[in-house]
């Protein structure tokens, strides 16, 4: 029902709205007089608490992060035999101050019409360009929430629910709402009609979906329904507003944003507890609303009369991933390899487990080997079989390049005016961390990543990585720009303070020749490396029955697959502490050998691998001894170099660790050890080995030492 009187109105349909009042001189000089009729409205907004008569109460008006103290008056009028119930402010220049500089339209009306008419005090601003001031309940007494309905210059956004009668809109440039209804009353969706004013933005909805959007041409005036309305249960007399239909190609379905759309909590929205569309013909909007669904839109070419220059509108929120099974993770592994051999490239067991692993486990891998074995090309057939696409954005090749000397390239810079020129990876961590994307996960590959010096453009990232945390629910990390370095506003708001999305990975391919720079092992702790260098050019990318093979389609997945469930020990679980032990146990052999040598690792590496072996375990892709012999090969091989005796003597003893069971005199290699390492010759079968990969490798890096007095896990 509809209450209306002078200039207050209230439609109580909409929720805690005590009243709206229509500003006018009164609002800037002292607050206002609330009528009789409205001092109910008021009572139940307050619990039933008021003032005694001649007396006042301190009350509070809310309007987004600004408060401001008023007094709830009731005055004694003895002379009219009752009670006055004002608000007032008449002391409190800053709130004064606040509704002039909001009411700006209706202050300038007020004081250009008193210049003209000198000593009338009652100026009446028409409807047309009328503002208002609501007042909302908050559920705690004397304390209401204020929402302004201006005339300034900034556009207001509706939405407007059309059904049939949206092709006739259309076609007329209009949109139009009866006066009443059939039982003679006024609807507050179709009073809103009154409040339209030029330039504004509607949004124009029908049959599920986002149809057009146009802009206000006249605002509001009392006219017959439109001959081509065909609805015969409205009313003939009724507003229409005049306005420029553009058409929304391709349409927008309301299941694409209405979701995110309902955490904004837009007051007197068009959407209902459960994101559906309200019954009703035209709601308040905003533009943060409208520049969601422009995020969500992409490929919907908008007029420029909706563009905006305002910071990120979608509000930042905790994401509650939904939970994957542990038994899923192998099945969706099994597929991501399916796909990848479909389009023509086979990696050789465990490749693929390993990658998923090791992304798992620190979002920080490296790719290695000789050139042209499908580093980049796993990426992004391994990103693709997920969803993450170049075409959705979710997949970024970057090219590094030779002159690169500081991150700038990668991260960004200030101009000679200020503004920041954010780089390729700024980019997509912006956009990764918008929150109708934290469930989607975003790889960059950084393609042939030591052609620069690696510490040199990227150790800000790596310093970062090592900052992971946990808060509510999801892992942050400090601040990649922080809001202090930047000197332009809208570049804080935009990009302050961003760090490395939890939902973002990142995988450098490298090459080990003349071109490149070799790893520090600051780099190498934070990271997993895959190597690339046996090929087995047998693998052809079809085989006999593989016609017959169903086609593997793309499977977007949850950025849950691949988050880190541990970001330290003390996450773990208990079922899994036993593994960790026995992990630790190795690890404490391993660096009582590399102590000779000074290599030996410490916790965040013992972290890791610990990680590592838990998820193995966990969802059924490696054993436990398969695990270690990765994670010694990725982890720990890598840190080792050098011409020494005592670098042959740990090569040694560590193989003499991968050949468990087999006896090894370590002393009796030192001077010639082909006996050992020919044993992996080309063409012969590999001895049994209880850590094989690990093994090989350290065979290959005897046979270097020998051979070319040096040696490293790097050499080719």
């Amino acid at each position: 029902m509809i209450k209306t009187l002078r200039s207050w109105w209230k439609d109580s349909e909409i929720p805690n709205l005590i009243g709206r009042k229509k500003v006018d001189f009164s609002i800037f000089e002292y607050g206002t007089q609330i009528p009789v009729e409205f001092h109910v409205d008021f009572s139940e907004a307050n619990q039933g608490k008021a003032p005694a008569l001649g007396t006042s109460q301190k009350i509070v008006f809310i309007n987004k992060n600004q408060t401001f103290e008023a007094r709830l008056q009731n005055v004694d009028q003895k002379s009219a035999d009752r009670e006055a119930l004002q608000i007032r402010y008449d002391s409190n220049k800053e709130l004064k101050q606040f509704m002039i500089s909001q009411f700006q339209a209706t202050y300038q009306y007020i004081t250009a019409k008193k210049a003209e008419n000198t000593g009338k005090k009652n100026i009446v601003v028409p409807d047309a360009q009328a503002e208002y001031i609501e007042f909302y309940a908050t559920g705690s007494p004397f304390e209401y929430q204020i929402e302004l309905i201006t005339q300034q210059g900034t556009p207001n956004v509706w939405w407007v629910n059309q059904g049939n009668t949206i092709y006739a809109g259309k076609t007329e440039g209009v949109i139009w709402a009866p006066l009443k209804n059939s039982n003679g009353n006024s609807v507050h969706h179709w009073e809103t009609m009154r409040e339209v004013k030029r330039g504004d933005i509607i949004l124009h909805y029908a049959n599920k979906h986002l149809r057009y959007v146009s802009r206000v041409i006249d605002p509001a005036q009392i006219a017959p329904r439109p001959s081509s309305f065909a609805n015969s249960n409205w009313e003939e007399e009724g507003r229409l507003v005049r306005t420029d239909y553009y058409e929304i190609s391709p349409a927008i379905p309301l299941e694409l944003f209405n979701q995110q759309l309902m955490k904004l909590n837009i007051t007197q929205g068009p959407l209902n507890s459960i994101g559906g569309v309200n019954q009703g013909y035209l709601y308040r909007f905003t533009i943060p609303g409208l520049q969601l669904i422009q995020h969500l839109s992409k490929d919907v070419n908008w007029p420029t009369f909706t563009q905006f220059e305002i910071a990120n509108p979608v509000m930042e929120e905790t994401i509650t991933l939904p939970e994957i099974k542990d038994e899923d993770v192998r099945e969706t592994v099994n597929q991501i390899k399916a796909f990848i051999k479909q389009n023509g490239f086979h990696y050789s067991d465990p490749l693929i487990e390993n990658f998923y692993l090791s992304l798992k486990t620190k979002p920080f891998v490296i790719l290695a080997g000789i050139s042209g074995t499908g580093k980049t090309k796993l990426v992004k057939l391994f990103a693709e079989s997920v969803g993450a696409t170049g075409e959705s954005g979710q997949f970024t090749l970057i090219p590094v390049r030779p002159d690169w000397n500081d991150p700038s390239d990668l991260i960004g810079y200030q101009d000679l005016s200020g503004r920041f020129k954010p780089g390729r990876l700024t980019e997509v961590m912006v956009t990764a961390s918008l929150p109708e994307n934290r469930n989607k996960p975003y790889f960059i590959c950084l393609d042939e990543m030591n052609l620069a010096r690696v510490e040199h453009y990227f150790s800000d990232l790596l310093s970062l990585l090592e900052s992971q945390r946990w808060m509510d629910g999801q892992i942050v990390t400090e601040p990649l720009i922080p809001y202090t370095s930047l000197d332009r506003l809208e570049d804080q708001e935009f990009y302050g303070d961003l760090g490395i999305p939890e939902n973002v990975y990142l995988i450098g391919t490298v090459n080990m020749d003349e071109t490149t720079y070799p790893f520090s092992k600051k780099v190498l702790d934070r990271a997993n490396t895959l190597e690339f260098n046996h090929i087995d050019l047998t693998q052809l990318p079809w085989s006999e029955g593989d016609e017959e093979q169903e086609i593997v389609e793309i499977a977007p997945v949850s950025q849950r697959f691949f988050r880190a469930d541990y970001l330290n020990l003390v996450n773990v679980d208990a079922e899994n502490k036993e593994l960790v032990k026995r992990t630790t146990n190795r690890l404490v052999a391993i660096n009582q050998i590399l102590e000779e040598i000074h290599a030996q690792v410490g916790f965040r590496i013992r972290d890791t691998i610990s990680f590592y072996s838990i998820y193995a375990e966990r969802f059924g892709l490696l054993t436990e001894d398969e695990a270690f012999d990765l994670q010694l090969l990725q982890k720990i091989l890598p840190r080792i170099q050098g011409s020494h005796t005592s670098v042959k003597r740990v090569l040694l003893k560590l193989l003499k660790v991968c050949l468990e069971g087999e006896s090894l005199k370590v002393n009796d290699l030192l001077d010639d050890a082909s006996p050992l390492y020919s044993r992996w010759d080309a063409g012969k079968e590999a001895p049994a080995a209880k850590y094989r990969q690990s093994a090989r490798k350290l065979a290959f890096m005897l046979r270097r030492l020998e051979e070319d007095g040096f040696t490293s896990f790097w050499l080719s």
